[in-house]
């Protein structure tokens, strides 16, 4: 009897330890979508983005670092449609900040990027990549962007769903690139 009731007892334990854990796998993959745990995706700023060079759809080569530009790294897909204030943002920004290369980064391939790019009308090159490209940035949820300087180090990452939240984000980055001017000369 003593023996039935310990091993009803162990049972009972190995099912709370369970349940237990259960709960805290599923507070673990909670947290993993929440603004909490979208915000730790992306290299944080100051990290160096690996090198790429890759052509977008009218095959002309694009790398990173640029070494000359700034670049901003957009990762997107046919998603955008439903940001439409993104994407004339994106436009606007690429075509006042001359020092700024713009780049929409699709994971769709080529023939499904194509028809985005034509169906959106952007006015910026995609570059199609291979879903492995997302991961080695740890992007998860898009849009999502990169503000990287000439030698590729992360200056400002983060979702954007509106032009004004990419100017804002353009502003920080630029009051940045003066702030580290004036050091350098003092």
């Amino acid at each position: 009897m003593a023996v039935v009731l310990g091993v009803g007892f162990l049972g009972l334990e190995l099912a709370f330890i369970a349940l237990v854990l259960l709960a805290i796998v599923r507070t673990g993959f909670a947290r993993l979508g929440s603004s909490i745990g979208i915000a730790r995706d992306g290299f944080p700023p100051g990290k160096v983005v690996p090198f790429w060079s890759l052509p977008d759809l009218e095959g002309h080569v694009h790398v990173t670092p640029l070494g000359d530009r700034w670049q901003l790294l957009i990762f997107a897909n046919r998603a955008l449609v439903a940001f439409p204030e993104l994407i004339d943002g994106i436009h606007h920004l690429a075509q006042t900040v001359q020092e700024l290369e713009v780049l929409i980064l699709s994971y769709e391939g080529r023939e499904q990027s194509t028809v985005t790019a034509q169906g959106l009308g952007l006015q910026v090159p995609v570059v199609p990549v291979e879903t492995t490209f997302y991961d080695r940035y740890r992007v998860r949820v898009m849009p999502f962007a990169f503000f990287l300087d000439p030698h590729g180090v992360v200056r400002w990452v983060g979702l954007v769903n509106t032009g004004a939240q990419l100017f804002h984000a353009w502003r920080i980055v630029s009051a940045t690139i003066h702030t580290d001017n004036v050091s350098e000369a003092v």
